[in-house]
């Protein structure tokens, strides 16, 4: 039987299969150069990029820049796997790709654009098919775009308390974005958040002074258990309800694995997104939540891991205060000086009160004294009876006058006087009070913060205890290196703090005088116990304990001892306590100071503890140690993350084109 479909009619169908089948190989071989011409573009594009990213930290211009990606791109360009000549367009060449009548950044065909912080390379580039060109295509795009951006803001989650002892001036007052020969000058300015009032702004050729970027000594003002380590990835406090969480981070993900993912930025920087320009009063955008405690492991080990003394860093920049919404927030004087006796009634140090934009009450401060002194059998080291009697007893002073008082703080500080402070037959020593506030309607909120009180004869009135005849008061110890904050991530849990009492040397040194001093008393006081908003609060079956209650004060890190707090009975919240510390010295002299200890039992990031960013500067690193980052200021602090003043500190970094 011979077959009815014709032979021609086979051979044209073998001939059609024959030219899908060739188009189909070419293809492949034609796209599979394409893919290694767009590779090989696509990483002269990167490096162009980046190139012109660090020709502007250099300090270069717009047009030094777009010069330094041309050189990279068109050497990295060289040896096209395809034998293909990209280029790249001058002026650049756009293409409105969306169809919207407007021409977006992103729509960049060929050319290299430098705007501001950011660079966009794209580089066009076309293969010429070899075996493809029989369908009917004649050519490939291999064409790629990179974009880079210095980073706007800080690389790493770590925000640097701008002063210490505010409001100044006097005492030990610093700013530490000004330059060291002028840092101790002047003080806050209370109209602008970046003002230096005097003081001349640090750089390069005038760095600040020296001090801890983190650690033991860069503890917040109103606030020992703040060292500065802030959780990025939760921001804006501008309202009790108000939280902004990024990078995947839950609402109520645990401090301690918030810690953990923040840890890493240390080596990996952080991914963003950047904060913006700061803003007066600040926003939610530069609110960012305080992560409490000195984070050893988290912070000083990871950022050893990826600096060395010498290097530069941006950082963020608080004023020392941590605030809660809505709330007021006192920042105590380092100390009161007061002679043990008056002739005449004495002022005191100014202190400051700030507050943020929720909080409207008026505020009322009072000077509270040491109750609970008598619980552990010293009644001589409360030295301020409530109410306090005018003139006083003997061992007494009275409370001062506060100018203002009743008064509705202002979200930038408001500086208050202590006046008219009288003292009688009090023995040269160290005590410790408290300053009390308490708002009223609509915010019933109260605030406690302990200040030392140096007591010392002052033979003839003058105020400077150098005279003949005076008596000072130097041989002190501290907590400087305590951990004072801790949590449990369960109910019932254990907290185990290490505490740390450190003396200064020579005439501060605790032991060094011509009597044998004690040892210092370790004790917390069971009636201090509250919750974090001082509501009395009971420990039910818990228990806090001391590893060692008696320690003699060392200099460096400090005499160790570990405070253990068991939290059975206690129902999920935030919780404190006063620890105290007592003794004699080797003067003969009484010491006695008090701290707040806080601690939370399965809580969560969202507590609505924050710090305000009011700028950025860039710091040299001075040293790493053991728990502290040292360094210092060598520009000023701006408003603008991407200010030109910060470009030498920030880094290059790829970005997604759109």
């Amino acid at each position: 039987m011979t077959s009815s479909t014709p032979r021609g009619q086979v051979l044209v169908i073998l001939a059609l299969v024959m030219v899908v089948l060739l188009g189909f190989a070419g293809m492949a071989v034609d796209v599979g150069r394409q893919n290694a011409e767009r590779r090989h573009v696509q990483t002269a594009a990167d490096a162009a990029a980046l190139a012109a990213c660090r020709e502007i930290i250099a300090g270069g211009t717009d047009a030094d820049a777009a010069a330094a990606a041309s050189e990279v791109a068109m050497t990295n360009l060289a040896g096209s796997p395809s034998g293909t000549a990209a280029t790249i367009a001058t002026p650049p060449s756009y293409a409105d790709q969306d169809g919207d009548g407007t021409i977006q950044a992103d729509e960049l065909v060929s050319g290299i654009v430098v705007a501001g912080t950011t660079v966009r390379v794209a580089i066009a580039s076309n293969v010429q098919t070899a075996l493809v060109r029989v369908v009917g295509v004649s050519s490939l795009d291999a064409g790629a775009r990179a974009m880079c951006q210095l980073q706007g803001g800080p690389e790493v989650p770590l925000v640097v308390r701008r002063y210490t002892s505010p409001p100044g001036p006097g005492g030990s007052f610093l700013d530490h974005v000004a330059t060291a020969a002028t840092s101790g000058s002047g003080g806050v300015d209370a109209l602008d958040p970046r003002g230096y009032d005097g003081r001349v702004p640090a750089s390069e050729a005038a760095p600040g002074p020296t001090f801890q970027l983190y650690g033991p000594g860069s503890k917040a003002t109103n606030d020992s258990s703040f060292r500065g380590f802030i959780a990025l990835d939760v921001r804006n406090f501008e309202t009790t309800s108000s939280r902004v969480y990024y990078n995947g981070v839950a609402a109520g993900t645990n401090p301690n694995t918030l810690k953990d993912m923040e840890g890493a930025y240390f080596v990996t920087g952080y991914p963003g997104p950047a904060f913006p320009a700061i803003s007066v009063p600040p926003s939610g955008a530069t609110q960012v939540a305080v992560i409490s405690g000195n984070s050893t492991s988290f912070v000083v080990g990871q950022f050893d891991d990826s600096y060395v003394a010498g290097d530069r860093i941006m950082l963020a920049v608080y004023d020392g205060t941590v605030m809660q919404i809505p709330d007021f927030a006192i920042v105590p004087p380092a100390e009161i000086t007061l002679p043990s006796t008056t002739v005449a009634p004495v002022n005191g140090p100014t202190i400051s009160v700030t507050r943020n934009s929720e909080f409207s009450s008026t505020v009322t401060l009072s000077l509270k004294g040491d109750p609970y002194a008598a619980t552990i059998g010293h009644p001589e080291l409360d030295i301020l009876p409530d109410p306090s009697v005018v003139p006083p007893a003997a061992g007494k002073m009275s409370e001062p006058t506060w100018t203002p008082n009743v008064f509705v703080p202002a979200t930038k500080g408001t500086n208050v006087t202590m006046t008219g402070m009288q003292t009688q037959s009090i023995p040269p020593g160290i005590y410790t009070l408290w300053i009390d506030g308490e708002s009223g309607n609509p915010y019933y909120q109260q605030r406690r913060v302990p200040v030392a009180v140096r007591v010392q004869d002052d033979a003839n009135g003058d105020g400077d205890y150098n005279d003949a005849g005076d008596t000072r008061v130097t041989r002190d110890f501290s907590f400087a290196n305590a951990i004072l904050d801790g949590s449990t991530a369960v109910l019932g849990g254990t907290i185990n703090l290490p505490l740390a009492v450190s003396t200064g040397s020579g005439s501060s040194n605790w032991g060094s005088g011509p009597l044998a001093e004690s040892q210092v008393e370790l004790s917390w006081d069971t009636d201090s116990f509250t919750t974090c908003s001082l509501s009395p609060a009971s420990l039910g079956m818990g228990s806090i304990t001391f590893s060692t209650s008696l320690v003699t004060p060392a200099t460096g890190a400090g005499a160790p001892s570990t405070l253990s707090i068991n939290t059975a009975g206690l129902s999920q919240g935030c919780y404190m306590f006063t620890l105290r510390g007592h003794g004699t010295n080797s003067d003969g002299q009484p010491v006695n100071h008090l701290a707040s200890v806080r601690f939370t039992v399965a809580a969560t990031t969202s507590s609505g503890q924050y710090v305000d960013i009011i700028g950025f500067a860039v710091f040299e690193i001075d040293s790493i140690g053991a728990n502290n980052i040292n360094g210092h200021a060598v520009s000023p602090i701006y408003a603008d993350p991407h200010d030109p003043g910060l470009r030498r500190a920030q880094r290059a970094r790829l970005q997604p084109w759109s």
